[in-house]
């Protein structure tokens, strides 16, 4: 699909939050799936798949969440000071995906006006704001997909979360040197990441989503994401405390070359939510939308058949 189609479906969203949300809306319907995308990536990673989805009969939602591609940047989560001399923790707050599921609420009801609960779909770290989202708001929630990320408030996240495959989490996590650092390198250090984790890495629009994260500022909202990781573990074991697990249905995606991320999403899954499909993507490593979109589509659409679709 060229950059032109999508462009009509493009919009612009001054929330009450105070971040500027930009998003792409296609299809019609009361049936909504909203498509939450990773890093470092933008809602350009869904482009595959939008209408295609929207065709078969859903009104598809995908926003750039705070901090990526053309959504504005808020700044307001310090991290953890790699100047260890203070007494007092420095405040936090910004990028927890709690927060960031109030964006999206806010974005589907109050400025889109939907009505009916929606499928929530992500990946990546948009995984963590789609499972936030679900737990926040549960009413509004008919089903939700997760996966290709190491959830915080699970015992698999306090397991890797200081492994060596998952270095970056520490890293990400300093303030101002992984900034300093990556600053004019964003491409070396972003193509790092997608050569490593993909299986087939050129189908990854690399100069897109590096252009979006060489704009000013949004490194930093990138590594904010990961700031906020320890607020996110709270927030999802206080919801399982208060709430119990999920009850909707729950789809896990992982990209068959993607080896260690089949365990993860079976293990999050069992300990979030009460019923758990899981299903792998073949040829795909953990682009799954970019490198297996038909796939994707595939999996979702017979997730959605055997659960109890609204569309019908």
């Amino acid at each position: 699909m060229a950059l032109g189609d999508l462009s009509k479906m493009s919009g612009s969203a001054n929330l009450e939050t105070g971040v500027r949300m930009h998003y792409y809306d296609a299809g019609s319907g009361s049936t909504a799936l909203v498509l939450l995308h990773g890093f470092p990536q933008t809602s350009w990673q869904w482009r595959h798949v939008i209408e295609p989805f929207a065709e078969a009969g859903y009104r598809v939602i995908a926003p750039d969440y705070r901090g990526a591609g053309n959504s504005s940047r808020p700044r307001r989560d310090h991290g953890y000071p790699a100047d260890l001399r203070g007494e007092v923790p420095l405040p936090r707050g910004g990028y927890t995906k709690w927060e960031m599921a109030e964006d999206i609420h806010l974005l589907l009801h109050d400025h889109l006006r939907l009505t009916e609960p929606a499928f929530v779909l992500g990946h990546d770290i948009g995984s963590m704001v789609a499972t936030a989202y679900a737990f926040r708001y549960r009413d509004d929630t008919r089903a939700l997909g997760y996966g290709e990320a190491a959830q915080p408030g699970t015992a698999f996240y306090e397991r890797v979360k200081r492994t060596p495959t998952e270095w970056h989490f520490s890293f990400h996590d300093v303030l101002d040197l992984p900034e300093a650092l990556v600053a004019g390198r964003e491409r070396l250090y972003l193509q790092y990441f997608y050569d490593r984790l993909g299986a087939r890495p050129t189908a990854v629009d690399t100069s897109t989503f590096v252009a979006a994260y060489e704009q000013p500022g949004a490194m930093r909202a990138g590594f904010d994401l990961y700031r906020a990781f320890e607020q996110d573990a709270e927030d999802i074991r206080a919801a399982l405390a208060s709430g119990g697990k999920l009850t909707v249905p729950c789809l896990g995606l992982y990209g068959e070359a993607s080896l260690s991320h089949r365990s993860a999403v079976e293990e999050v899954g069992r300990e979030i939510a009460e019923v758990v499909t899981v299903e792998g993507i073949s040829g795909s490593g953990h682009w799954i939308a970019d490198e297996n979109p038909e796939g994707l589509l595939e999996s979702v659409l017979r997730f959605d058949e055997q659960t109890g679709d609204a569309r019908r």
